[in-house]
């Protein structure tokens, strides 16, 4: 590795406890969320929705800002539901958006994820 290369790594080294620390606080957002019920998250209200929303990007670029090995070593995380549900919900505009898709992601996989973040943080 080249001594910039050498930088950038550690730099993504030193950014894993602020990173973990995003994606956990995300994570409880959207638990949080889950938690108004589903009346709350469909409501008139688009707040909750666009929350959601800008939680999951927000947890997905953190995922993806750690280094594949730090990934690797906390297998209790899905790594790639999280960056690959980024991608998802961040491409998507307006209209388009499966609000349905990003409920069931609050329900189903929130929980999860969120109990393997916190067991990676505290093996910090």
């Amino acid at each position: 590795m080249t001594d910039e290369a050498d930088s950038r790594a550690a730099e993504r080294e030193a950014r894993i406890p602020r990173n973990l620390a995003v994606i956990e606080a995300r994570l409880r957002d959207c638990a949080d969320l889950a938690g108004r019920g589903e009346a709350a998250f469909f409501g008139t209200d688009f707040v909750n929705r666009y929350a959601a929303y800008a939680a999951l990007i927000q947890i997905g670029n953190a995922a993806k800002d750690l280094p594949e090995q730090f990934r690797t070593a906390h297998p209790e995380v899905g790594w790639r539901a999280l960056t690959r549900t980024r991608d998802k919900v961040g491409h998507l505009y307006g209209d388009s958006i499966d609000w349905d898709v990003i409920w069931a992601t609050l329900l189903d996989d929130v929980p999860t994820d969120l109990q393997g973040i916190t067991r990676a943080r505290r093996a910090l």
